[in-house]
This record gives C-alpha cells, structure tokens and sequence, in this order.
C-alpha cells in the first residue's frame, strides 16, 4: 500500500491569482484578468483535493478505520444508558464523532509532510495563494468524507430493529464540521515533527489512538468515575461524540448520560453550547499554533 501522496499533488497554477502587469504577457489595452477571490480559489482547490483524496490509497485506509471502531462498539454491553439506546449504539454513536479525527489528523499530516518536502507547499506560496485557501482544501475534503461517512452509519443505525434517525441533523452536521476543522489543524501540527509521509504517519498515530480511546467511542466514559469523565471531557475528542450522541437520542448527555433528560430542540442547543464553545477554543488555540510553528519549508537532512 502507497504511504505517500500521488505524485499529482495540487498545483499552484490551479488556485493562484492570474499574473497581472507589464511582464503578464497581455496585449496593450486588453482589460486585465482579475484574480479569482478568495472563495473561488477556495472551492478550486477543494475540488481538486477531492480528485487527488479518492486516488489516494492511504485515504481509503483513513475512510475504513472509522467504520471498523463503530461496528466494534457494537460489541459492548446492551445495559441501557438513556432511554432506547444501550452502551454500546451510545459508543457507536461517540464513534462518529471521531471519524473527522482520524480523516483530519491523518491524511492532513501525510499530504501537508509530503508536499512540505516536494516544495509545492513554497510554491503556493510565492504563486499568491493565501494559507487559509491552502489548509482549507483539506479541511473542506475532511469534512465531506467525514459527512459521507457518517451517513454510511447512520444509515446502519436507521436499519437496525430498533434503529432510528437522528433528531437533531443539524446538530449531528455541526459536531462534524467542528471535528474536521480542529483535527486537521491537530494534524498540521505534526507536520514539524516528520521528516516525510511515511514518518509522518507514525508521529501522528499515538496522539491519534488516545484521542480515540478518550473520545467515548471504544471505551465508554460512563463506565469512569465522575471527576475523571469531567476532565475527559475538556478533551477535544470527547465534545464532538457527546455532540453526536445528543443529536440522535435528543437527551442531555452533555453531563453524563446517568439522569440524562430528554430536551426540545432549543434546550438541546443550550445544553449543547458548552462543548461546541469547548471546540472553538481548540480551533482558535489551534490555529494560532498553526501560524507560528507550521513549517512551510522543507526539513534540512
């Protein structure tokens, strides 16, 4: 299997402004091509991520680990946590919130590494292309593969005896936009850390596996003591599974599943702005972290 992105990695050409000036080659007095904006650049490049993800064999790799956790939270107890779902469909449930982890931080490492040391990175750079447009490719490819995902398993929840959809769709579409925004920038961050992909792949897959196991999905935090699960759930793995559990059961697990209530749509929300605000300071801590400590160039040998 292929550890290393296809060598038909985006080119700067595709997203960069248009030249412009007395050197573009233009014909005296012909009006002037006006550089694509931000959000044209934006949605060039995310397509052609998208083509380069499904060639991408590592990436299917990235797609298949997700659905494995699921079924395998299947095999938990079926000791109801709230009304009609059982620890197990609510570890199936945390699951889908971690599919944007392990698509975010892995294939956000491997690509970012790879180009990083073939100097298409720098060659975005100098073309114009601003950094938002270059992260926001991947992240816009993450989240899509996430969503496709989670439906895959939502549409296996749906078809069980007892299955049912979700309550709240657009909570369940926000938990995985989050999700994909903030390990992606989790995954940018290992890029300094590795020398290429296949390093790259390594440097990210310890802090991706506790991620996993903290997040509810595999292990479930009802089954830990109170103090431990309130720290757990500062963790940014932990908001989008609680996110997702409440978007289908229509409970307030937000405290812990023990005495959970079920709430309307607005008092679901409530109850939920504490962990998506959990998020958004990841992102924004993320971020910030991004700017100072990414590495553009390519690692000396």
């Amino acid at each position: 299997m292929s550890t290393t992105p296809p060598p038909s990695t985006p080119t700067a050409a595709a997203a960069s402004p248009a030249p412009s000036g007395p050197g573009s080659g233009s014909a005296p007095g012909t009006p002037r091509r006006r550089a694509p904006r931000t959000a044209k650049q934006l949605l060039r490049l995310t397509r052609m991520e998208f083509t380069l993800f499904v060639r991408y064999k590592t990436a299917w790799m990235f797609l298949a680990l997700p659905v494995f956790f699921s079924f395998m939270a299947l095999q938990l107890p079926a000791d109801e946590v709230v009304p009609g779902f059982g620890m197990g469909e609510m570890a199936m449930l945390s699951s889908i919130g971690s599919i944007s982890l392990i698509l975010g931080m892995g294939h956000a490492s491997n690509v970012f590494t790879a180009r990083r040391e073939s100097l298409a990175l720098k060659r975005f750079r100098v073309s114009g292309v601003g950094q938002p447009v270059i992260f926001g490719g991947v992240i816009g490819v993450v989240a899509v593969f996430s969503l496709v995902i989670a439906l895959l398993i939502g549409g296996f929840i749906a078809a069980m005896p007892d299955g049912m959809l979700p309550r709240d769709p657009l909570m369940l579409v926000v938990a995985i936009l989050l999700g994909s925004v903030a390990f992606s920038l989790m995954g940018l961050l290992v890029t300094p850390l590795a020398r290429n992909a296949e390093s790259a792949q390594l440097a990210v897959m310890v802090p991706m596996m506790i991620l996993i196991f903290a997040s509810g999905g595999i292990i479930p935090l009802e089954a830990l003591p109170e103090g431990a699960r309130q720290l757990f759930s500062l963790i940014p793995s932990v908001p989008p599974g609680e996110l997702v559990q409440a978007a289908y059961t229509g409970y307030d697990v937000f405290g812990g599943a023990a005495g959970a209530e079920s709430k309307g749509y607005l008092g679901l929300w409530a109850a939920a702005l504490p962990s998506i605000g959990i998020m958004l300071a990841w992102i924004a801590v993320l971020a910030l972290a991004v700017r100072r400590f990414f590495r553009w160039d390519p690692r000396q040998p």
